[in-house]
């Protein structure tokens, strides 16, 4: 303490002291103040009245002494008393017990032989229960997932054969309740019904899951146990909620079609004239598949920016091959019409050409040979405008098309890289860009090299005329010239 007393604060120190000085002066009084109160008291009473005092409370100890004495023993014996009952309700219990055991081992005994004595009666029966049994766990499996059901559930006085079903289960499998006559033609009944109605169209009003979730009320035709369709829109049927639901993606128009026709083919009494028709045996699986695939619009865009350059490309070439077929086949028409009139006409290249001829009628034939010349020539750009693009871009399509493979092949090995390959789905995307591009640049490609031959071999042809015609003029223009000389 002597230590740490210089290190201490001098103000503080003191401080602490005065605290500590007046906190025991307090317990000192407090202890004092009680002392001098009793030995006051004790000043205030006599030998006498001490001495009285002393002999009441000796006196009093005896009394509280055998009151407690006096208890005790009343709860002795009230413990004896009840422990004397514990015992003769145990000994009760356990005689009770021996005669359950008795009775218990007597019912197991009677319980065997009952067993018994039913199995020797049951014989072959058992075995046809055991069958039952069995059809009726069948039934109810092909009941759950079939579109008969649909039409069944939405009749209110239809009894819920699905019930029925799990009671015969039941009551095939017990061995204490067997199934009645009544149960086993009801089964029969069903069986029958289903195969009667897997091979009806029928037309019924029936609750639909929408795509959005909402139930509305419908009229629905079901062809069969194979498909339901409701407005033109294929159903499938739900087993966990027993309920027709809507195809969120529809297998197309080519699908839909035929659909729509047998809907409006069909009468509300369920009769049907008739109509061609897709049958799904799968009962829902493949139209699920099928709309799952990918449209055309899906493909053109798993194609990305290259695909649509392709396409842009494609349709260019195309018009352009259009444009260049009207024009030609406009320019043939006025060239045949001035094939067969003597009358020169500006509007088409051999008018033009003949006309060069008129104007250059007395010169040589060399010369006439260079004017007529000049003339094709200048309609030669004309007749062969736009037809060099068509064969670009017949060219250039394909390239494009192994561009969007790199790009593509790049983008899943990327992918591999950073995810590995224990997922196909996430390379899915890369390889549909490889290949659609491939095919989109082949689909350009193709028709525009087909359109370039077309358009290219009617301008030659034209050309060739023209030719034919000057070589013709350059011709009866050298007879000409040989007989005046001669």
């Amino acid at each position: 303490m002597s230590k740490l007393i210089p290190q201490l604060n001098i103000h503080a120190y003191k401080k602490f002291k005065g605290i500590a000085l007046g906190f025991c002066v307090s317990s000192m009084l407090v202890f004092i103040a009680p002392i001098s109160m009793a030995e006051e008291r004790v000043k205030d009473l006599d030998m006498d009245s001490l001495l009285s005092l002393v002999k009441d409370g000796e006196s009093r100890d005896n009394r509280e002494f055998n009151d407690r004495i006096q208890r005790f023993n009343a709860d002795k014996n009230q413990q004896k008393n009840l422990l004397q009952k514990a015992e003769n309700r145990r000994l009760s219990l356990e005689k009770e017990s021996e005669l359950k055991e008795e009775m218990f081992a007597k019912n197991e005994t009677e319980i065997a032989d009952g067993q018994e004595r039913l199995t020797n009666r049951l014989g072959s029966l058992k075995e046809l229960f055991g069958v039952l049994q069995q059809v009726a766990g069948d039934s109810k499996g092909i009941f759950e997932g079939s579109l008969i059901s649909s039409e069944l559930n939405s009749n209110p006085e239809t009894e819920n054969r699905q019930i029925f079903l799990d009671d015969l289960i039941k009551t095939a499998g017990s061995s204490s309740k067997l199934p009645s006559i009544k149960e086993l033609e009801q089964l029969w009944f069903e069986m029958q019904r289903e195969m009667t109605l897997s091979g009806k169209v029928s037309s019924y009003q029936a609750d639909v899951v929408l795509p959005t979730g909402d139930t509305v009320k419908k009229q629905v035709v079901r062809l069969g146990s194979f498909n339901a369709i409701s407005d033109g829109n294929y159903l499938t049927f739900d087993i966990e909620t027993q309920k027709l639901v809507e195809l969120a993606s529809q297998p197309g128009s080519r699908y839909n079609g035929p659909a729509a026709d047998l809907e409006a083919s069909t009468s509300a009494d369920g009769t049907s004239n008739f109509t061609g028709f897709w049958i799904d045996p799968s009962r829902g699986q493949l139209l699920k598949i099928m709309g799952q695939s990918a449209g055309l619009s899906e493909r053109i865009d798993q194609g990305g920016i290259v695909g649509y350059i392709i396409l842009s490309l494609a349709i260019i070439g195309i018009l352009l091959a259009i444009w260049r077929m009207i024009k030609l086949t406009a320019e043939t028409a006025r060239i045949k019409k001035q094939m067969n009139n003597n009358s020169i006409n500006e509007d088409n290249s051999l008018g033009r050409v003949m006309k060069v001829y008129q104007q250059n009628g007395d010169a040589d034939v060399e010369t006439l040979e260079l004017h007529l010349s000049e003339a094709i020539s200048s309609e030669v750009p004309s007749l062969t405008r736009g037809i060099n693009w068509i064969k670009i871009i017949s060219v250039v399509a394909p390239l494009l098309g192994l561009l969007g493979t790199v790009t593509g092949m790049i983008d899943v090995f990327e992918t591999m890289s950073l995810f590995g390959t224990g997922d196909p789905k996430l390379m899915a995307g890369g390889i549909s860009q490889a290949l659609i591009t491939t095919v989109l640049g082949l689909v350009a490609a193709i028709p525009c090299v087909f359109l370039h031959t077309l358009t290219n071999n009617r301008s030659r042809a034209l050309i060739a005329i023209l030719e034919e015609r000057a070589t013709g003029i350059l011709a009866r223009k050298s007879e000409q010239l040989s007989l005046a000389k001669a």
